[in-house]
């Protein structure tokens, strides 16, 4: 359906380059906002200049609508307000010019110029706003139910210099053992193998699932796989198999919180289609970890910030069952997760995404059975108004629709 073929009628061209608009993003985290400087973010390729408001952080178009200079290159010179650096016109929250400063207080400006302006909610310490032309919706409805629970969330950020696209798909196949076989966390234990057997994507309102992705011979599979092509074993040594075991029962792991949020497979959270594993709208990967240093739910969120960049946004959800386990969450997080998972992992992703373009054909396997099934609710999701809840019901049923046997459709026939 998508590899290959006539470059105009890809439909990945559907996709939109910078982003779905219609949706809630997140921008910044509110500890990173001074409080007489603003700041300038820039996410589906629009400049915001993000200050604090009177009500709680703000942000509006980064451009004085009088000179065009950048806001974010003022100062917040009055409590609630931005004024720009050139003549001194200042503006609210809401992005009303309430005075110039350059002009004295008699100027005829003030109440007659705005500029835009962006809805914005502030949750577990991260600014979210809302980036399309219509009217909000409820944040509840975009972002994960961790964001509005007891959960305790940690944030980290990253910048990676391929599209957004190519980004989020990253996460959807098989590369792990390959591109990450020499990463610290794959280095401290056997390569591990998973199978994509009989497995087909379905589509969960803004989500996408495997309805299965492991058979029973993954577990009997040997270390190490002979390929008759090259003549040849991989890996090409068994070294990582010596000190592997040590890791087994990782020291980290003795204090991870146990309860509720990512305890196992069964967790609320994974019987809730709409956040299952899988990719999401508008371009969030769902990932419930439960490795060698305990469980939690970790999203990855791809921003897009122009054509060829992209901010990886990480929320890490965990619920400690004490203070004390609260504060060792807190000591661990930088080194294990923003280090091992985030950066060292994360960053070898990225150096390989630099160099794959996301417009020349392709040739899919199995493996890629996830990215069809995003592409899917992607392109539906363009097709409908740029919003997953916008795809008439029926056509996602038809396409959740189990394929028919040969038997099945000699009987139909």
């Amino acid at each position: 359906m998508f590899p290959g073929g006539d470059p105009a009628n890809d439909p990945r061209r559907e996709i939109p380059v910078l982003g779905f608009r219609e949706y809630w993003y997140p921008v910044i985290q509110a500890k990173k906002v001074p409080r007489r400087k603003p700041v300038m973010v820039k996410l589906l390729g629009e400049e915001l200049c993000v200050f604090r408001g009177e009500t709680g952080i703000a942000a509006v178009k980064d451009a004085c609508p009088h000179r065009g200079t950048r806001l974010s290159a003022g100062v917040c010179n009055f409590a609630g307000t931005v004024s720009c650096p050139y003549h001194g016109w200042t503006f609210d929250e809401s992005g009303e010019c309430v005075a110039v400063l350059s002009e004295g207080p008699d100027s005829a400006i003030p109440g007659k110029v705005n500029l835009s302006h962006y809805a914005t909610e502030t949750i577990k310490g991260m600014v979210f706003a809302w980036m399309g032309e219509g009217e909000p919706v409820p944040p509840e409805e975009d972002l994960a139910p961790e964001l509005f629970d007891s959960s305790v969330i940690f944030f980290d950020e990253t910048t990676w210099r391929t599209n957004w696209r190519p980004a989020l798909e990253n996460f959807q196949d098989n590369h792990a053992p390959y591109i990450h076989r020499n990463s610290i966390r794959l280095l401290l234990r056997p390569f591990f193998k998973v199978s994509y057997s009989g497995s087909r994507p379905v589509i969960t309102g803004g989500g996408v699932r495997l309805d299965s992705y492991q058979d029973g011979t993954v577990a009997d599979r040997p270390y190490r796989d002979y390929f008759e092509g090259v003549d040849g074993y991989w890996p090409k040594h068994t070294f990582r198999r010596v000190w592997a075991p040590l890791f087994r029962y990782w020291p980290l792991k003795w204090f991870a919180p146990q309860g509720g949020i990512a305890n196992d497979r069964s967790s609320d959270y994974h019987d809730d289609l709409e956040w299952n594993n899988g990719p999401h709208m508008p371009g969030i990967q769902r990932i419930l970890e439960q490795d060698w240093y305990g469980p939690f739910i970790y999203t990855r969120w791809c921003v897009p910030i122009d054509e060829n960049t992209t901010r990886e946004v990480y929320f890490h959800a965990c619920r400690p069952p004490s203070r004390f386990a609260y504060y060792f969450e807190r000591l661990r997080f930088p080194v294990v997760s923003r280090l091992l998972y985030y950066r060292n992992f994360g960053y070898q992703d990225g150096r390989v995404l630099e160099q794959t373009p996301y417009d020349r054909p392709e040739r899919f396997s199995a493996f890629d059975a996830e990215t069809i099934g995003w592409r899917r609710l992607a392109i539906l999701s363009a097709r409908h108004g740029g919003r997953h809840d916008k795809i008439p019901e029926d056509v996602i049923e038809k396409l959740n629709a189990p394929a028919l046997s040969d038997e099945e459709r000699e009987a139909r026939a």
